[in-house]
């Protein structure tokens, strides 16, 4: 009878209510979580199961089991139960082969591929296995498991024996330097090249980024020798037409006597325009003055690199120059603006703990 009355009514307190009512006034949640919230606080208002059947336009066995629900269950009561969804289609076999498959060389199957694709997965598992897995679910798989055989990241193993003991020297370095010796990083950046473009760049506009003329002249090279002050972020500059043993035996000369008095440690490669005779000899004559040598395959320990980087991308990327020498002075005035302006120690963060593949 349409004026029956539910024996099944729901009485809320005030905190009930509240969350109730913010569930009903928010944009985010499902639609039937909304609905079902609703039916809920009528029924609080004293409303019979007719009555908010028909002022939602639901059906009455619909507002009787979200009623009953709530009043058995709460708030949860609401959410949908856990269900356990269609059977699997696809043999839980299928995706053990696929996951030993995957992380293997294509080769080792007969496939001449430098590495997997999902396109090439789903052929292999059609032709050797007789399986016919969708690329779509071969995709979702690996997604799934966070496989991503698209991809590849270089890695570099170390062959010095004792790297991570001279890692941790030169970490000592950074991060407590002794007192009054100063520390630089030194190496030097050749093969830089003085690129004049056949045509001029044009500016960026709104919606558009700058454009920048493609075809180039090659108008030579320098190499950059920098010294980059550890404790202050000072960095001393020499472009010079290469790196020979006396180019570098000329930049310690500067670094001497720019750095007069007190001891210096200078981290470096360990090539032999550092280890060979010529060095050793200039060493002798300059006692006050060491070499700390970074281990093989660790040049990335020295500091000066990161501000290579930092002259590159600032001065010398998308730039023309018209000359080696146009090159030259960008680079001391982007030195000079460097000391002057945005000097910085960089915050040292590694430790020289021992690294893993």
């Amino acid at each position: 009878m349409a004026g029956r009355v539910t024996e099944h009514r729901v009485r809320l307190n005030r905190k009930p209510r509240k969350r109730l009512e913010m569930l009903v006034r928010r944009r985010s949640p499902q639609h039937w979580m909304v609905q079902r919230a609703r039916i809920v606080l009528l029924s609080a208002e004293g409303l019979e199961v007719h009555e908010i059947g028909a002022q939602l336009s639901v059906d009455r066995q619909v507002v009787r089991r979200w009623v009953k629900r709530y009043i058995s269950a709460g708030f949860d009561g609401l959410r949908d139960q856990k269900r356990s969804g269609r059977p699997p289609v696809i043999e839980r076999h299928v995706w053990q082969k696929l996951a030993t498959v995957v992380v293997q060389s294509p080769e080792k199957f007969g496939w001449s591929l430098s590495r997997w694709s999902v396109r090439a997965l789903h052929e292999l598992l059609a032709r050797r296995f007789g399986w016919h897995v969708s690329r779509s679910s071969i995709s979702r798989f690996l997604r799934s498991m966070a496989l991503k055989p698209h991809r590849v990241r270089y890695w570099l193993n170390p062959s010095d024996p004792d790297f991570d003991a001279k890692a941790a020297k030169i970490c000592r370095l950074y991060v407590s330097p002794p007192a009054g010796t100063t520390v630089l990083c030194v190496d030097e950046k050749p093969g830089v090249q003085a690129l004049k473009r056949s045509r001029a760049g044009r500016p960026l506009r709104r919606g558009k980024a700058a454009r920048l003329e493609f075809e180039y002249e090659r108008k030579g090279t320098r190499n950059i020798f920098a010294a980059f002050n550890v404790q202050n972020g000072h960095v001393l500059l020499w472009v010079t037409p290469d790196r020979t043993t006396p180019m570098v035996l000329s930049f310690l000369d500067q670094i001497a006597r720019f750095y007069r008095t007190g001891r210096v440690v200078i981290i470096t490669d360990n090539i032999s325009t550092r280890t060979g005779d010529a060095a050793t000899d200039w060493l002798s004559r300059h006692p006050r003055i060491r070499f700390v040598f970074t281990p093989k395959h660790g040049s990335w320990l020295n500091q000066v690199e990161i501000w290579f980087g930092i002259l590159t991308r600032s001065a010398l990327r998308h730039r023309s120059f018209i000359s080696v020498a146009a090159l030259a002075t960008a680079i001391y005035r982007f030195g000079k603006y460097w000391n002057d302006v945005t000097r910085r120690p960089f915050d040292w963060t590694y430790t020289g703990r021992v690294l893993h593949a």
